[in-house]
C-alpha cells in the first residue's frame, strides 16, 4: 500500500509538471522598473540635463514623460527635482 501511495503521489507531481510547462507562456516576460514620481534621479538622465541647461524645460519633461511612462505632473516634479539639483532654480 505504501509503495503505491508513493507511484501515485510521483505521477500526480510529474503530471502537474507536465500541464504547468504545457499551459506556461511561450515568451520570456520582463519586468520594467519605472521611478516614482517626484523621485530625484541623480546623473541617469544626461540628455535631460543638457535641454535644461539649455533652457528647455518643457522638452525635457515630455523627453522625461517618454522615458519613464509618468503622468504629466510626475515628470514636472521630477523635472523640478533635477532642475534644483543642477541649481537652476526659476
Amino acid at each position: 500500500m505504501e509503495m503505491q501511495s508513493v507511484a501515485i503521489g510521483i505521477g500526480l507531481f510529474v503530471f502537474g509538471f507536465l500541464i504547468g510547462r504545457i499551459t506556461s507562456p511561450k515568451e520570456k516576460t520582463t519586468t520594467v522598473y519605472q521611478p516614482v514620481a517626484g523621485r530625484e534621479v541623480t546623473g541617469a538622465d544626461p540628455e535631460i540635463e543638457a535641454l535644461l541647461r539649455a533652457g528647455h524645460e518643457i522638452d525635457a519633461i515630455k523627453l522625461y514623460r517618454q522615458n519613464y511612462g509618468v503622468d504629466l505632473q510626475g515628470a514636472k516634479d521630477a523635472v523640478d527635482a533635477i532642475q534644483a539639483r543642477l541649481g537652476d532654480t526659476k
